[in-house]
């Protein structure tokens, strides 16, 4: 029988070598610096003001696909101090190819009594021991090109605040008021001013950010922070400081969530809860970056869109 010959070109399997070497590389530094690999469920109770979630049914009981550890990192942390995950996550939205897939890939970290500088300094000292371990020779000239260019990257990465980012796009023309939320053409006009990876941090609480404790100096804000890549590719990882306790179920009540929905996830905190902080970095995102990647789905083996569920 004649053997068939492989639709993958030399390009797409230089990313996929790329993308193993990428989470080995996070693995190692991880695992060097005193973090603990942990799993987290991927099937999760449904509460009803949670969007973009995978409904499904579990036997009688109705339960989302994760995105993510969620509230069970809290307990992790808590019970083992500093840890780490890379799995799974499933958001359901209608996105194209470009910025999003539907099922994709996160590494997680969280350290207890971390400050949200400190888990910046976390992610910029993981993505630079990546972009300088990464092996130049791993395969098709492109590919060799993109990651030639990673050498340059030290940190530690420039930091911004929410508020000084808003002055820069207005800077460059863009009517985007304070207090609104940064799309992705926002962060491709910030990402292309800089050559390295960036922090933004102290959103306002109005923008999804309810779930991270407030600023001390100043309670419109929030200790949350996004990193971006450079070049145009926008943002890679989210974060900060996840509120715990009585403040976590004040700000439950100030979006009008269902706090008898909610009570499972508060419950989950008699396992174990500190204060801490932690990201979540898309895998894919981080490959299309290292990679000078055009879509998405060019960094992964059989990438699912909201269209696309055979290979």
């Amino acid at each position: 029988m004649t053997k068939k010959e492989s639709p993958w070109d030399e390009r797409k399997k230089s990313v996929m070598r790329v993308r193993s070497k990428v989470l080995h590389e996070a693995r190692s530094w991880l695992t060097e610096h005193g973090f603990y690999e942990v799993q987290g469920p991927v099937i999760m109770p449904a509460i009803a003001e949670w969007k973009s979630y995978f409904r499904l049914r579990y036997y009688d009981l109705d339960a989302v696909l994760s995105q993510g550890l969620g509230p069970y990192a809290k307990v992790f942390i808590a019970n083992l101090g500093r840890t780490y995950a890379i799995s799974p996550s499933f958001r359901a939205e209608m996105v194209n190819g470009d910025r999003r897939l539907t099922e994709y890939w996160l590494i997680e970290a969280g350290i207890p009594h971390g400050n949200l500088e400190a888990i910046m300094e976390i992610q910029e000292r993981l993505v630079t021991h990546i972009c300088q371990h990464l092996p130049i020779d791993i395969g098709e000239t492109t590919i060799q090109k993109a990651i030639a260019r990673l050498k340059r990257i030290r940190s530690p990465f420039p930091r911004l605040t929410y508020s000084k980012a808003i002055d820069l796009l207005r800077d460059e023309g863009y009517d985007v008021q304070w207090g609104a939320t940064l799309e992705y053409r926002h962060e491709k006009a910030l990402s292309v001013q800089f050559k390295t990876p960036f922090f933004i941090s102290r959103f306002p609480i109005s923008i999804e950010t309810y779930s991270y404790r407030n600023c001390p100096e100043n309670p419109m804000l929030t200790l949350s922070v996004d990193l971006l890549a450079p070049e145009g590719y926008g943002e890679l990882s989210s974060g900060g400081e996840p509120a715990i306790g009585e403040e976590m179920l004040k700000k439950m009540k100030e979006e009008e969530m269902n706090l008898d929905e909610q009570k499972w996830y508060a419950s989950i905190e008699e396992m174990g809860s500190t204060f801490h902080s932690g990201f979540a970095m898309g895998v894919e995102r981080l490959i299309q970056w290292l990679c000078s990647l055009e879509h998405i789905t060019d960094a992964s083996a059989f990438p699912r869109l909201h269209n696309c569920l055979y290979p």
